[in-house]
């Protein structure tokens, strides 16, 4: 009878011991899955954040370029393209092209017409300048946006820096967008400009 009653002991403490074992086996094995599926997660979210910021990175604009450029046209190229770049694209450029007109470092625009002149020729639109006397702000250079009544070189620094930020000026009146350039500011030059 003893040991019979031991060995039933025996019995019922292994199973007990087995039996809490394998309820502990079950829940790291379910942590585990959650800690895998939560990883997963992240990991779904993170390339699906690198995929958007690709997208933005990517945005094509179309510029059109003429002048002394080999293939004058419409290029399409990606959001932050520099000059040199669209010259690249259109050929580069011709033997005859005046180099100090331009400025090949110059992030180029959505929709910007680019003229490059021949030497000792002064084209009206270079530099941001349009035919009838106005400033282009989202054409002109540095230099060009100075001419604007109430611009200093900080300032047109800011201008330039917000539209590489922002894209095109939409009206003229999206200048004041622009920090140190408030309604007084705007009133000097807005006869002075054009988008």
């Amino acid at each position: 009878m003893a040991k019979t009653a031991a060995i039933i002991c025996i019995v019922i403490a292994a199973a007990v011991f087995f039996g809490q074992k394998g309820e502990n086996d079950d829940i790291s094995v379910q942590l585990e899955d959650e800690s895998f599926t939560s990883s997963a997660e992240s990991v779904e979210e993170e390339e699906e954040s690198v995929s958007e910021e690709r997208q933005t990175e990517e945005q094509e604009i179309y510029v059109d370029i003429s002048g002394q450029v080999e293939k004058p046209g419409v290029y399409i190229v990606s959001d932050g393209t520099r000059l040199y770049e669209v010259i690249e694209k259109a050929g580069g450029l011709k033997k005859n092209a005046e180099m100090d007109q331009i400025n090949r470092a110059e992030i180029v625009t959505d929709g910007q017409k680019i003229v490059i002149p021949a030497k000792g020729e002064t084209i009206a639109a270079s530099g941001g300048a349009a035919a009838s006397g106005l400033i282009n702000i989202n054409t002109a250079d540095s230099t060009a946006l100075q001419e604007i009544p109430g611009v200093g070189p900080a300032t047109a620094e800011k201008i330039i820096a917000y539209r590489t930020e922002n894209g095109r000026f939409a009206s003229k009146e999206d200048i004041k967008n622009v920090s140190g350039i408030g309604e007084k500011t705007y009133e000097k030059m807005k006869d002075k400009i054009t988008v």
